[in-house]
């Protein structure tokens, strides 16, 4: 951002000084001193529009967004069209919050600088944020138009086809992007998810070993002295199956100890703590483990969701042996979880915890339920933990649903509920796979933008035989996924009567 001060105007010369000594404090990565020398052409010089523009710049990179806005606003004041500033603008606007504002500083760039292919990209940023997938194609589209080997836009369309349900089309724009920068391990991992719910699991799970090169992957790599077992016959040796990601992940991925076992190893199976009770019932785990400070000896290991590459798993040969885990011996002080009464006992849980990925898009109120409370013959049992579990104190529930999600302690005291249910209704969360891996009836509800692992438009899982799926038919959409589950309900209780 130059701009131009004449040196006949006063303090001119002393403005031309101080902005090429600002300049040469940036060239030299000393971002402190340029910003102060800033500071000091805008004391001699209010409207220079290069000091404005900069100052804003290094706000907005040590994170200080309201005062950068305020610099950029000054600056855009005196040149709107000058390159760069309304993207730099729209970047702040962002952090801040104001996604509509921000998307039109994009706009107002692309209409400034068409031929820049950054100034689509961004707006196809900004489009994506405020959930105007279309849009934001269209600006993704253009901005490769531009630069064809544009790896970001492509990314970007990807993500967006993804979003509006064109998988095919979504796993082109990865490979493309793989053409381009074959290590880049974020398409890598979009290719993975696509073929693993495309049932194309052969591939899907080589590709899925790019996870631990993701910034975003939620375990970091474990580092362990003792070298990464190949899949060969372990001959006695001791394996340590280590746990990543979260609870439902280490119950699905737990059924592969089993073929661990039979390749002739002693199992460690680690895990956290509340999943201990049910992952010591699993058949072919010789020792449960929850902290990695106080490890046992092992010979080789392997993370818990490489498995799958190692057995080469496909569709057809999905671990099936379920129930895999089994209820855990009863506490001696414990009781009945449900009543003796007549009627389907059926366990509910509406939301996913708080801190799990898109636990927004895979909850829903405890209201949503309220057409199913009304239906006679059944005894309705919450199975809901967290803060979700404080709906039920709504005068609307009361007498309606027994809470029995206030006296888990832990997912033993789960599977005990569980067991003596006649069906589990469950958002996507932890339940579901306990319940599936139990081998009870399980309705899992889904929303639209699903995770891989429930594959696409499938009613049923590989994973777990007395699972239904029921999927949103448009995002959002809570209303007819409750519909799907009133009508299959009736079914469910009345059988001869369908």
């Amino acid at each position: 951002m130059v701009d131009t001060i004449s040196p006949s105007r006063p303090g001119g010369d002393q403005c031309q000084s101080l902005l090429e000594s600002a300049r040469r404090h940036l060239r030299e990565q000393r971002p402190r001193e340029a910003a102060q020398v800033y500071a000091a052409v805008l004391d001699l010089e209010p409207e220079c529009v290069e000091a404005l523009g900069q100052l804003g710049y290094l706000l907005f990179q040590c994170g200080s967004y309201a005062e950068s806005l305020g610099y950029l606003e000054k600056a855009a004041h005196r040149a709107p069209t000058l390159p760069k500033l309304n993207l730099l603008t729209a970047a702040v606007l962002r952090k801040l919050g104001r996604l509509e504002e921000s998307a039109d500083c994009c706009l107002r760039e692309t209409q400034s600088s068409p031929a820049d292919a950054d100034a689509h990209y961004n707006l196809g940023l900004a489009r994506q944020s405020l959930n105007r997938p279309h849009e934001a194609l269209a600006a993704y589209q253009q901005a490769v138009r531009l630069r064809p080997g544009y790896v970001d836009a492509l990314m970007g369309m990807g993500m967006v086809l993804r979003q509006v349900g064109d998988d095919p089309a979504a796993l082109g724009c990865f490979e493309r992007v793989l053409v381009l920068a074959p290590t880049h391990a974020a398409a890598h991992w979009e290719i993975a998810t696509i073929l693993l719910a495309l049932g194309r699991f052969e591939r899907g799970w080589q590709e899925y070993e790019w996870r631990w090169r993701m910034k975003e992957h939620t375990t970091p790599p474990a580092v362990f002295e003792q070298p990464l077992w190949d899949g060969k016959d372990l001959g006695g040796r001791r394996i340590l199956l280590h746990c990543e990601q979260g609870f439902g992940d280490v119950i699905q991925f737990s059924r592969y100890a089993a073929l661990v076992a039979d390749r002739h190893g002693i199992v460690i199976l680690g895990c956290p703590e509340p999943l201990r009770p049910i992952m010591e019932t699993v058949r072919g785990v010789a020792e449960v483990v929850v902290s990695r400070l106080n490890q046992p000896p092992f010979d080789v290991h392997v993370p818990l969701l490489s498995l799958p590459a190692i057995f080469g798993t496909t569709i057809e040969t999905v671990p099936r042996q379920i129930p895999y885990l089994r209820v855990p011996v009863a506490k001696p002080s414990s009781s009945r979880w449900v009543n003796d009464l007549p009627g389907l006992k059926i366990g509910l849980v509406w939301a996913a915890e708080s801190a799990s990925p898109n636990a927004r898009i895979r909850s829903m109120s405890l209201a949503c339920f309220k057409p199913l409370l009304l239906l006679p013959g059944i005894q309705w049992y919450s199975l809901q933990v967290g803060r979700a579990a404080e709906e039920l104190a709504a005068p609307a529930f009361a007498g309606r649903i027994t809470d029995l999600g206030h006296r888990f302690a832990d997912f033993g005291d789960t599977a005990r509920a569980i067991a003596e249910l006649d069906l589990v209704i469950s958002v996507d969360t932890c339940v579901p796979h306990l319940a599936g891996a139990l081998g009870k009836p399980v309705w899992t509800l889904l929303p639209f933008d699903v995770d891989w692992r429930w594959m696409v438009a499938r009613a049923d899982s590989p994973w777990y035989p007395t699972m239904r799926l029921l999927r949103q038919a448009k995002r959002g959409d809570w209303a007819g996924v409750i519909s799907q589950v009133e009508t299959a309900l009736r079914e469910f209780a009345n059988p001869a009567a369908t």
